[in-house]
């Protein structure tokens, strides 16, 4: 029987392939674990000034025990929850949902969702705040109030264009005006179309958008401005008249010129 030898590429054999490899792992473990941590969390904390939220009543302390809630995906698997002190083990509550504060509706992962849903305690939120719960919470911003005689909680962020409000439905022999007794939903509203999406409009939708309307603006007021282009990429960005051959058309090819020549072009 012939006898084979394992040998080394002679690239994987030279020391400095090892030190390069050694150094780009160690670079992915430090953007992985320490500075995509730090910054998301940084982000987190700042949007807390002008993004508002909705804050749970505090559960009792003989709850504050950890309970095993099993993973949906891995047999024997599972993550440790604590349905009074709203925490888990589970990674997007380390990355994302715990540097929320205390009693934060966004603190709920799927599995104090899970859990709260399989207690009693689900029961003792009042109803409006159990359908979010129901429908799962995929927005930053969560503000409650009051439109007309019905109350309604808006879901959304101030840099998107998608506000979900949370409101019951009307039955037959409500009044025009609310409240309203039917079922809690979900409407969708998309603010630059200035449709409702995803179905009908809810009931008192003019009062809902006037205090859409209201509601966005202040958030957009508070909300970090972007960073503003240099003043060649501004130039850049300047559209030509719509006589070609005018001064001032000519004005502006000629500031795009001097920007191509400063700055990378745009795609």
């Amino acid at each position: 029987m012939a006898d084979f030898q394992f040998t080394l590429h002679p690239i994987t054999a030279h020391p400095i392939f090892w030190a390069i490899l050694f150094g780009l792992v160690a670079l992915w473990a430090l953007l992985r674990f320490l500075i995509i941590p730090i910054q998301r969390k940084r982000r987190i904390l700042q949007s807390v000034a002008y993004c508002p939220s909705l804050l749970l009543p505090v559960l009792p302390k003989d709850k504050d025990v950890a309970i095993f809630s099993p993973s949906r995906r891995l047999k024997f698997f599972g993550y440790r929850v604590n349905i009074q002190q709203l925490t888990c083990s589970c990674s997007r509550f380390r990355r994302l949902r715990g540097f929320y504060p205390q009693n934060d509706i966004r603190r709920l992962c799927r599995h104090l969702r899970k859990e709260l849903i399989a207690t009693n305690l689900f029961n003792e939120f009042d109803e409006l705040t159990r359908a979010l719960i129901l429908f799962r919470l995929r927005d930053s911003c969560y503000i409650r109030e009051m439109v007309l005689n019905s109350e309604a909680i808006f879901g959304f962020h101030p840099r998107t264009s998608i506000v979900r409000v949370y409101t019951f439905r009307k039955n037959s022999d409500d009044p025009p005006q609310g409240p309203f007794t039917g079922p809690v939903d979900k409407f969708t509203y998309h603010l630059r179309q200035e449709i409702w999406i995803y179905g009908t409009p809810p009931p008192n939708c003019e009062a809902i958008l006037t205090l859409i309307a209201e509601i966005m603006t202040a958030c957009k007021a508070k909300y970090p401005k972007p960073q503003r282009l240099s003043t060649m990429r501004e130039e850049l960005l300047e559209p030509i008249p719509v006589h070609p051959d005018s001064n001032e058309a000519l004005q502006i090819r000629e500031k795009r010129r001097k920007a191509t020549q400063t700055t990378t072009p745009l795609r």
